[in-house]
């Protein structure tokens, strides 16, 4: 009986022992866990905070550095650039491919750039043209003729019908225009240097806009044409491919 009351309070100890141990055992491990998964999370979070931030500022640079594009609206203006190129040299037959342009304007963006035929261009002169899909009689078009004398002395604004009767080839409402107008004003400007010819001139078919100017003893003439009952809704439109005419 003594025996058996020490083996049970011998067991008793130990069992006591055992529940006053386990737990702080469980809790230490326990601990020791939690402590190394909240410095993995927040070694983790450290590094991930710092990609954020620098993908981020990189992305703020990247949309500041990139260029700032139109937004394309009503009234908007295309660059044409024109090359001025002889007719052995046009549709890529001889010529530098890798020629400067020589002269530019600006034309409604809805309109559409045409390619001269080599006919055209042999014939006429007729060197670049532009048109409005929507109505095809209306259009742009540039004459570049390769003799008017050194000295530009062969060009004179006072001969108005001689002068404007030589490009009626490129155009032949043009002479038709010329013989029956209703009203025709001349003016001329100074352009990076170059002198500009603006002709005014107003048919009962067709109104036409037309800059001239000499430059090495070339002619480079720009004609903007339109039927004269439409040219008062788009008059500000091609008044403006006119002022734009520059060479380069």
């Amino acid at each position: 009986m003594a025996l058996t009351c020490k083996l049970n309070a011998t067991q008793a100890s130990a069992s006591r022992s055992q529940r006053a141990v386990c737990p702080r055992s469980r809790v230490a491990v326990q601990a020791v866990r939690a402590s190394a998964q909240s410095h993995a999370e927040a070694s983790s979070a450290l590094p991930l905070g710092r990609r954020e931030l620098l993908g981020l500022a990189a992305g703020i640079a990247m949309s500041s550095a990139l260029p700032v594009l139109p937004v394309k609206a009503d009234g908007e203006y295309a660059t044409f650039l024109g090359y001025a190129t002889p007719p052995t040299s046009y549709g890529g037959y001889g010529g530098n491919a890798k020629e400067a342009p020589r002269y530019t304007f600006e034309y409604p963006a809805g309109w559409k750039e045409e390619i001269p035929s080599k006919v055209e261009k042999g014939t006429q002169g007729v060197d670049g043209r532009v048109v409005n899909p929507r109505g095809k009689d209306q259009r742009a078009f540039v004459v570049t003729l390769a003799r008017a004398g050194e000295d530009n002395k062969s060009f004179r604004l006072t001969d108005l019908d001689s002068t404007l009767s030589g490009f009626a080839g490129a155009d032949y409402d043009l002479q038709d225009a010329l013989s029956s107008a209703t009203n025709r004003t001349t003016s001329s400007r100074e352009v990076g240097g170059a002198t500009f010819y603006d002709y005014d001139i107003e048919s009962p078919d067709y109104h036409y806009l037309v800059a001239i100017t000499v430059s090495n003893g070339k002619v480079f003439s720009l004609f903007v044409r339109s039927p004269t009952k439409s040219f008062p809704a788009n008059e500000a439109k091609l008044r403006h491919i006119v002022e734009t005419f520059r060479l380069l």
